[in-house]
């Protein structure tokens, strides 16, 4: 039986909270990889260790400076660490993935039994992608697969000179390191050709949906139109809030839960528009899933211009989709055809197609939208959930 290890940004439940205070919010990534990781434990039947390192935002804009390591259990007999670095402007990635690689050499010395070693590396930062390669280093049979959810390419565009060169390096350092890896776990098909991947390298695997998540929607449903979720303005938040307030429709809200760079835009609207309801960050997880489930639509906002939507997959189709209420969506090209049954489509990426479109759906009888939502619930809960999109990779893993 394989030793199993998970490398990536994984935090205990309660250090997540106290970051998340501090300045720092990737619930999305808490929620995939501990999917991930006990379906992986579940399918297995083997208990792993995990490596864990997160990049914050440099102090300031993080209140810590010095990050300091935490370690807990999981599960009984697993051992997690989230390492502690310096926090400094620039170097805190060179700083995080050197407290990495200094924890798996420690995991070689101290947990390490002599048997196989399976790695699941999540995301492709330079940071756990040089720590499985340590490991693979230290113990030249370990296998080592690399989840990728998203391009670095792809990702924080709009940045300063100095960020921008810092990108460029660290992004030949991951091409390199990309040919050390046994196989590749992709979020999107197109990642393959775009990196170059072997077919027989390779699995689409989209995430996962813990079905113990699950909430069922509510009857007597607000007619509200909600997105939740990152508010920077490459993700069409601004679109979203243009067309809506070209609505003219008393009793329609807008619901909007988040943070990003278009906050204060929003707010400015709110002001204009007494139908735009903006909350901010909600308290927890259960509260975003309740208040999604509360909605009569949901709206996701990536867009089919922007770079990285061929790349990735916009994971909060899960959520959406598993609350049972009905899903509205730009047809881009990172969702696999399979899902677009399940949705209602923009057919074009302008103001007037996307303002159309929520009128539109939203005039159809109770009985079309409640067959569309349920319909959307029962594909990701039977067909997209952690035991099944797991067992694929494992499969994949031990083949």
């Amino acid at each position: 039986m394989p030793q199993i290890l998970w490398i990536g940004c994984l935090e205990s439940d309660e250090e997540f909270k106290i970051k998340a205070k501090k300045g720092y919010d990737l619930a999305s990534a808490q929620v995939s990889q501990k999917n991930l990781l006990y379906g992986i434990e579940e399918v297995s039947g083997i208990v792993c260790d995990s490596i864990n390192g997160s990049v914050l935002p440099p102090y300031p804009v993080y209140q810590d400076r010095i990050i300091a390591p935490v370690t807990w259990e999981h599960k009984p007999g697993a051992k997690d660490i989230s390492v502690g670095y310096k926090n400094d402007k620039y170097i805190n990635r060179i700083n995080c993935k050197n407290a990495m690689i200094k924890a798996a050499d420690e995991w070689c010395k101290t947990r390490y039994k002599g048997r196989d070693v399976i790695a699941f590396v999540y995301s492709m930062r330079s940071a756990p992608m040089a720590t499985a390669c340590r490991i693979k280093e230290k113990i030249p049979q370990a296998k080592i697969y690399l989840i990728i959810t998203d391009l670095p390419q792809f990702m924080d565009l709009g940045q300063s000179r100095i960020k921008a060169a810092l990108k460029k390096i660290d992004w030949q350092s991951i091409k390199k390191m990309q040919k050390k890896f046994d196989g590749f776990i992709l979020y999107a098909e197109k990642m393959a050709e775009y990196l170059e991947i072997p077919s027989n390298k390779w699995i689409l695997m989209e995430g996962s949906y813990d079905t113990a998540e699950q909430i069922v929607a509510i009857k007597g449903k607000k007619k509200a139109v909600m997105y939740s979720g990152k508010l920077d303005e490459q993700y069409g938040i601004k679109m979203l809030v243009d067309a809506f307030m070209s609505i003219h429709d008393s009793n329609i809200e807008l619901w909007i839960t988040g943070g990003g760079n278009t906050e204060e835009y929003i707010k400015a609207c709110a002001k204009k528009d007494n139908r735009i309801k903006f909350y901010g960050f909600l308290p927890s997880r259960q509260d975003v899933l309740q208040k999604q489930a509360e909605a009569a639509l949901l709206v996701n906002m990536r867009l089919p211009s922007e770079p990285a939507s061929g790349y990735c997959f916009p994971s909060k189709l899960f959520e959406y989709m598993a609350t049972g209420t009905p899903v509205l969506s730009f047809d881009i090209a990172g969702i696999p055809r399979e899902y677009l049954q399940h949705l209602y489509v923009v057919k074009q990426e302008t103001v007037e197609a996307l303002a159309k479109a929520i009128d539109k759906t939203l005039s159809l009888d109770e009985t079309s939208l409640q067959e569309r939502g349920n319909g959307a619930r029962e594909f990701v809960i039977n067909e997209k959930n952690t035991e099944i999109q797991c067992s694929k990779m494992w499969k994949f893993v031990t083949n």
